[in-house]
């Protein structure tokens, strides 16, 4: 019993202390980029579309794969 009421009485206690949310303290947000910061890195392949030269393909050692449609600019 003394192993359960623990856990309920944390539990029970959030509702205490939880505000209400309401999105006049968003709606000056805007949003943005945030990550994933790590992705970048060792490029290890690019390959480009003989057809249409502003299409490539660059994929890295981590995994990532972009596209660009403006030559890589």
């Amino acid at each position: 019993m003394r192993k359960l009421l623990l856990p309920f009485m944390l539990f029970a206690s959030l509702s205490f202390f939880a505000q209400d949310f309401t999105m006049d303290l968003v709606q000056d947000l805007k949003p943005r980029n945030v990550g994933p910061g790590g992705m970048s890195g060792r490029v290890t392949t690019i390959d480009v579309v003989h057809k249409n030269p502003d299409v490539m393909y660059v994929g890295t050692a981590s995994g990532g794969l972009w596209k660009s449609t403006s030559g890589g600019i």
